[in-house]
C-alpha cells in the first residue's frame, strides 16, 4: 500500500496491475523472443500482448471501457464519462532493442482530462504515480518520494530529451531555432518522468504519430509536478476522443518555458 498518495481502489488496482505486467514483460526481455510488425508499421512482442492482457483483466471489474494500444476499440467508450487508457508496453523498439528504456503506461480520465496515472519502468524497478489534485510521486529501491520539476526559465539552459529512434529533421530544426544545446537521448514515456523529477525540462515530438495512450498517464503525473504537457499550439490534450491520434504532436516542459517554446515552434 502506498501511504504518500490518498489510496484509491483504482490507483491500488492500476499499480499492482502495471507491476505484475513488468514482471512477466522483464521476463520475456531477459530471454530471446521474437516480434512482428502491424499493418500500421509499429513492432509488437509477446510481451505487448501479454502485459496488454494483464492489465485488462486486472481493470475489468470497474466497468469502466478501456482503450488500449493493443486491444481492438469497439468505441463504446464514447458513451462513458470515465475510461481507462493503457499502453502495455511503451518503447517496444528500446524493448526490441534492449536498451532498457521502456515503460508500461494505465491513465484514468474523466469527461476528458486524466485524474490518474501510473507509469513503471520494469528494468530499473521504478513508479512513477499521481492523481488530480494529490501531487505525483516516485517510488525507487523502496523509498517514496514527491516528484517536482526544474526551476530553469533560460529556454538556452535547458536540456532537452529526444527520441532515439524517432527523432525527425523537423523536431532537429525546432530545437535549433529554440537555441537548446543540451540533447538527451532517452525512449518511451520515461522522458517525460524525468522532467517531472527535475532532472531535465523539455520534450517534445511534432509528428501526428502519438496517440492518447502515449501521453495520458504522463499528462496527470507531469502536471501534478508543476510542468506542462500541451500539443504544439498550446492547447491542452482532450483524451477518449473518437480519433486518439495526437494529429498536433506534444511539447512538454516543465511549464516555466513553456510559452516560449510554443512561441517558438510557430511557422514550423
Amino acid at each position: 500500500m502506498m501511504k504518500t498518495l490518498l489510496i484509491s481502489l483504482e490507483m491500488e488496482t492500476a499499480v499492482k496491475a502495471i507491476i505484475k505486467a513488468g514482471s512477466e514483460i522483464y521476463r520475456i526481455y531477459n530471454k530471446i523472443f521474437l516480434f512482428s510488425v502491424k499493418p500500421d508499421k509499429e513492432p509488437v512482442t509477446e510481451a505487448d500482448l501479454i502485459s496488454d492482457r494483464i492489465i485488462i483483466e486486472a481493470l475489468k471489474p470497474f466497468g469502466y471501457p478501456i482503450l488500449s494500444e493493443e486491444s481492438a476499440d469497439d468505441l463504446i467508450r464514447l458513451k462513458s464519462k470515465k475510461v481507462w487508457i493503457v499502453d502495455p508496453l511503451d518503447g517496444t523498439t528500446e524493448f526490441i532493442n534492449k536498451t532498457g528504456e521502456f515503460t508500461i503506461m494505465i491513465g484514468l480520465v474523466h469527461a476528458g482530462r486524466p485524474v490518474l496515472g501510473v507509469i513503471y519502468n520494469p528494468t530499473e524497478n521504478i513508479l512513477y504515480y499521481g492523481a488530480k489534485g494529490e501531487g505525483s510521486f516516485i517510488k525507487k529501491q523502496g523509498r517514496t518520494a514527491r516528484l517536482k520539476i526544474s526551476d530553469k526559465v533560460d529556454i538556452k539552459q535547458a536540456k532537452i530529451y529526444v527520441s532515439r529512434f524517432h527523432f525527425s529533421e523537423v523536431e532537429k530544426q525546432a530545437i535549433h531555432r529554440l537555441g537548446v544545446k543540451n540533447l538527451v537521448t532517452c525512449g518511451s514515456s520515461k522522458k517525460l518522468c524525468l522532467i517531472a523529477s527535475g532532472h531535465g525540462e523539455v520534450s517534445l515530438n511534432l509528428s501526428d504519430k502519438t496517440w492518447e495512450w502515449d501521453i495520458c498517464a504522463t499528462d496527470i503525473i507531469l502536471s501534478e509536478a508543476g510542468g506542462r504537457l500541451t500539443d504544439r499550439n498550446g492547447k491542452i490534450f482532450l483524451y477518449n476522443k473518437k480519433h486518439p491520434r495526437n494529429v498536433n504532436g506534444y511539447v512538454a516542459s516543465n511549464g516555466l518555458i513553456h510559452k516560449k517554446i510554443i512561441e517558438g515552434l510557430k511557422n514550423i
